[in-house]
Formats: C-alpha cells, sequence, structure tokens
C-alpha cells in the first residue's frame, strides 16, 4: 500500500464509524520497531480526539462513556478498550494487507508515562466557573478548568449577566432562601448559611484550589428532611452524578471504597444516613487531601487521583473522632416535634419535583451569585478561617458576606461539643483526674479505673494490655491543652512513666 508520508499517511474513513474523519492515518505494521509504531498510534489518537472523548484522568488513560441512564463516565482504557479505539482511529495494515492494531502495541501504548491526552477533573451536567473566572457554557471539553461539561437532553438556562443588578441578585437569593430553604427547620443562621453554601459550590469549586470540609447534614430524629435537604441543595448542580458511599467498618474498606468512588469522577460523594461513630484516618485524610493516592484493587498499579468532588454525610445526633469533627461543618435540622415525617408544612409539597421543575432557574440563580462576586473582583472573607480549608473558607465566606448571608461558620462551637465524642471523653477524664490528684505526678495504672469511667476508649484487652493502650494515649495527647489542663510527662520512674497535670490560665 503506498503511504503519503511512509508510514504515517492518512487514507479515507468509514464513514459509518464512530469517530468520522475526512482522512485516517495509515499505520504500517511491517515495521519492526515497536518505539515508533506506538508513537504513531499516538498521533492518531491525537489526530482523532476532537472534540475529546479519551482523556487522562488520575494519571490513567480513560473513555468517556455513557452508562444506561445516560449518565457521562470514565472508564479506564484497557488494551481491549484501546485496541477498539485504535481500530476506529488509524487503517492499520502489513505490508498492503489490512491488519488489526498489534497487541504489543496496544500494551506499549498503554504503558506510555504522560500519554498525549487533554487532563480531565471534573465531569459537570451544569455550567462551572474555571479558576480564571470565566463561565463554561457550551457542551465538551473544557482546557481552562479541565471539566467535561455533559448536560441532561433539553437543559438550558438564560445568559447570566456578567454584573448583575442589586434587583437580579434578591431574586436569586429569593427562589433560594425562600422558595427552596425556607421552610427547613434550620436551628441557627449559621447552619442555614452552610446548607446556601453547600448549594453554591458546585458552581465555584474550579474556583477553590484546595480541599473543602465535609458538609454533615444532621438532626435529632430520623425523619427531620435531612436527605431531602441533601437532595434539593445538591440535584439542581449536580444532576445524576451524586455517588452514594455507605460507611465502612474498618480502615481498609474506607480505603477501598473511596477510591472506587473517586475513580468515577463524582461531583459530589454522599454518606448517606451514618449510624456509627465516624472515626475514619483514611476518610480524614481524603478530607484534606489534594490528591489521593492507592494501589488499584486487584492490580499492582497505583493511581493518583485529583480530589474535587464535594463531601457530605448525613446522620442523628452523629458522633465524630476529632479528626473528623475539625473537618466538618454543621449544618442542624430540629423539627421539634416526635413525628416530624407527618408534619406537611412546606409551601411546595413536593419539593424535589419542585426543585427538578425549577432546576433551569436555580442554577442560573447559582450561576448569578457567583457572576455578582467576581465582578466585584473576587472579595475573600478575613476574619473567620478553618484551619486545612482555608481557601474553601475565604472564597465561600466571600460569596456570601457579598451577598448578605449571615452565619458562615458561626456554629463551629456547638459541633466541637456536641459531636466530638473522643474529646468529650479526654476532657472528662482530665476533670476527675485533677479532683482525684491535683497537680502530683501519677502513673497509668492509678488513671486508668478513672480513663474507663470517663468512658475512653481503649483498645487493649485485660488489665495490662489497658495499661498499655492508656500510656500510648497519653504519649499521643503530651503537652496538649485539654480544657485548662496540659497533660505533661515529666519524669520516668523505676521504668514507668509518670504522668502530671498542670493548670493553665
Amino acid at each position: 500500500m503506498n503511504s503519503k508520508r511512509d508510514d504515517t499517511a492518512k487514507a479515507n474513513s468509514d464513514t459509518s464509524d464512530k469517530h468520522p474523519e475526512p482522512e485516517l492515518r495509515v499505520i504500517n505494521q511491517g515495521l519492526v520497531d515497536l518505539k515508533m509504531l506506538t508513537s504513531f498510534g499516538w498521533k492518531a489518537v491525537e489526530e482523532t480526539n476532537e472534540p475529546p472523548l479519551l482523556f487522562r484522568y488520575g494519571g490513567i488513560p480513560s473513555r468517556l462513556e455513557h452508562n444506561d441512564e445516560g449518565v457521562p463516565i470514565l472508564k479506564p482504557l484497557t488494551p481491549d478498550r484501546l485496541r477498539h479505539e485504535l481500530a476506529r482511529r488509524a487503517v492499520w495494515c502489513h505490508g498492503k494487507v489490512r491488519a488489526k492494531p498489534q497487541v504489543a502495541v496496544v500494551r506499549d501504548m498503554l504503558a506510555t508515562p504522560e500519554p498525549p491526552l487533554p487532563v480531565l477533573t471534573r465531569i459537570t451536567e451544569i455550567p462551572v466557573f474555571a479558576a480564571d473566572g470565566t463561565l463554561q457554557t457550551q457542551p465538551g471539553y473544557y482546557e481552562a478548568s479541565r471539566t467535561y461539561y455533559a448536560p441532561q437532553d433539553g437543559f438550558t438556562i438564560d445568559e447570566v449577566p456578567a454584573n448583575p443588578t442589586l434587583k437580579e441578585i434578591e431574586q436569586a437569593k429569593t427562589l433560594i432562601l425562600d422558595e427552596l430553604l425556607g421552610d427547613f427547620p434550620f436551628v441557627e443562621e449559621g447552619s442555614r448559611a452552610h446548607a446556601v453554601s453547600l448549594f453554591l459550590l458546585p458552581f465555584v469549586r474550579s474556583l477553590i484550589s484546595g480541599p473543602t470540609p465535609l458538609h454533615l447534614i444532621e438532626a435529632p430524629i430520623p425523619g427531620s428532611g435531612k436527605g431531602l435537604l441533601s437532595d434539593v441543595l445538591l440535584g439542581p448542580a449536580v444532576g445524576r452524578r451524586i455517588a452514594v458511599m455507605a460507611q465502612a467498618r474498618d480502615g481498609d474498606e474506607w480505603r477501598k471504597r473511596i477510591t472506587a468512588n473517586l475513580m468515577g469522577t463524582p461531583e459530589v460523594i454522599l454518606i448517606d444516613n451514618v449510624t456509627v461513630p465516624l472515626d475514619s484516618g483514611e476518610l480524614s485524610s481524603a478530607l484534606t487531601a489534594e490528591t489521593w493516592r492507592d494501589r488499584i484493587l486487584g492490580k499492582s498499579q497505583t493511581i493518583e487521583l485529583l480530589v474535587r468532588c464535594i463531601w457530605v454525610a448525613t446522620a442523628n445526633n452523629p458522633e465524630l473522632s476529632t479528626e473528623m469533627v475539625r473537618r466538618s461543618i454543621r449544618i442542624r435540622l430540629d423539627p421539634k416535634c416526635p413525628q416530624p415525617w407527618t408534619l406537611d408544612n412546606f409551601k411546595h409539597s413536593d419539593l424535589r419535583g419542585w426543585a427538578q421543575e425549577q432546576r433551569a432557574a436555580l442554577v442560573w440563580s447559582g450561576l448569578l451569585i457567583i457572576r455578582a462576586w467576581i465582578s466585584q473582583s473576587r472579595p475573600l472573607l478575613q476574619d473567620k478561617l478553618l484551619g486545612s480549608f482555608e481557601k474553601w473558607a475565604a472564597v465561600m465566606g466571600g460569596i456570601l458576606e457579598t451577598i448578605g448571608i449571615p452565619g458562615f461558620l458561626s456554629n463551629l462551637h456547638e459541633l466541637y461539643e456536641v459531636a466530638d465524642v473522643e474529646a468529650s471523653a479526654w476532657r472528662g477524664f482530665v476533670q476527675a483526674w485533677w479532683e482525684k490528684f491535683g497537680g502530683r505526678e501519677v502513673g497509668v495504672g492509678l488513671l486508668l479505673p478513672l480513663a474507663a469511667e470517663s468512658g475512653l476508649e481503649l483498645r487493649g484487652t485485660g488489665d495490662q494490655g489497658q495499661r498499655v493502650s492508656l500510656g500510648k494515649e497519653l504519649t499521643s495527647k503530651r503537652d496538649r491543652i485539654i480544657d485548662q489542663y496540659r497533660i505533661t510527662n515529666p519524669r520516668t520512674a523505676q521504668g514507668a512513666k509518670q504522668w502530671k497535670l498542670q493548670k493553665v490560665s
């Protein structure tokens, strides 16, 4: 077969192919140079990957597909999937005879470090803002934000003005605050502010380079509207891209579930109906990580995924470890009645249905609020910060302050006091310790009964195991101030550590 440029020429394509092109590259596999054949294969992909459907996600070559419900998803390019693509993106031959892409070429292409594919971090069903403040309104891949906009069929919104008027801002606020959220029994303005923040976060996520906290939607009793609130806050912006993740039993299970969910490029990961104390080092790490690194289940391959999802959990009077509490913000509902599910006090009796019907208007309102903030040079909140989430707090607090919604980060103390069961037990322990021993030095054996009475969770079995466990816990808390007391380790007597409390002002 003659070629236009040695073995890298183009030929007419079959118009019935999935990726119709005027011409396709001809690749002669009679060549024995695997490096050259691999290079030709990637060039064929580059020439036909417009508009892009093949991407790099977490360093893994992937293909954009749709599941049975039409939701856009990414699938890793396995050897079979890549061979399918190559057979349609080039004309492969051996001499003058048409041939299949060689398996050796396919595998060598998959082994290529940093393959020449556009990097994808998000798939979204709505227009979103890029880091430079531009708004992606056309479906498809947007390099500025590394996002792929795939709206549902028939979804359109009105043009979002670059400089919204006060009247337009008030119109958007009314739709969100009154029509959507007005009937939920938020316990204080901080919970309402955090609900609005959660509603707006998908639109502005690409403008926040760091991590975002766990949005904890909680109530004292089942049927208080937690699931309904999460649906109407997330549904308009996220559409069908909510990944529901059940709570795990141990660290290894948490890790596997987090990795599996992140590989699906979710907009939101929802941990629904938490019923046990939320204490996971793996989840704590994921919440503050910008990238998540793990081994793919069943393979020796390691992936590194950007963490750009929004984290949400629902629970009734949840208990959290100290590490989880400081990574969470509170959205608390309290209907103040024994059977809240029997109430019919919503202006829109089918609020989920109403939110779906008004989806375009709600999305427009969210985008308009972000535009109002951008048009005022993106003022950031300076006086309230949340450790590990400083960029999120500055941006979201700035947006809410710009549109006049008070209460952002005002209820953190209540969450720490009520939900942090670990800290509560330690506060009780040091109080009992001080009452019995004051500032005297004391060994672990004398402290053990006080620890048990205060509800400290000690992992050891038997008296000796419990002593060892308490000793490790005290070592981890050394020099830490709990309430008014600092735990110190002044000396070791006869091989046993002695512990002491110092009262601080």
